[in-house]
């Protein structure tokens, strides 16, 4: 039986909306997506929502949703949309200039395959925790 190992990869100095101790058993409770009038004043483009209820965390039971602003999704092979449970086992964020490349490893036990990478890419972000 193979064994996976699973650990969180931040830049050395992340940023400090970043749950650095991590949303292991977090769970993802629904998932909503934005598109945004075009506004020359308001650069938003789009937003993605991720709702979570990280009571179940092994490490960070503060985050309650984050929200990517300007976001690209990497991996089109797999939506979070239109499922009923997804558990964070951990994540990579890397800078990349004026943006962020965050790459979730998710399970889905209802799916298949059960386990996958979900990248995004996105310029902003916000925390919201309890």
């Amino acid at each position: 039986m193979d064994t996976k190992v699973y650990s969180t990869g931040y830049p050395e100095n992340p940023p400090e909306w970043y749950w650095t101790r991590g949303l292991h058993d977090a769970c993802i409770k629904a998932v909503e997506s934005f598109e945004f009038l075009f506004d020359y004043n308001n650069y938003n483009r789009n937003l993605l929502k991720l709702i979570i209820d990280s009571k179940g965390a092994i490490y960070d039971t503060s985050v309650k949703e984050i929200r990517f602003y300007n976001y690209k999704i990497l991996t089109s092979d797999f939506s979070l949309e239109n499922r009923k449970t997804i558990w964070w086992l951990s994540d990579r964020l890397i800078e990349n200039g004026d943006n962020y490349i965050l790459e979730i490893d998710l399970q889905d036990l209802d799916s298949y395959p059960e386990e996958f990478t979900f990248k995004i890419k996105f310029e902003q972000v916000e925390v919201i925790r309890e």
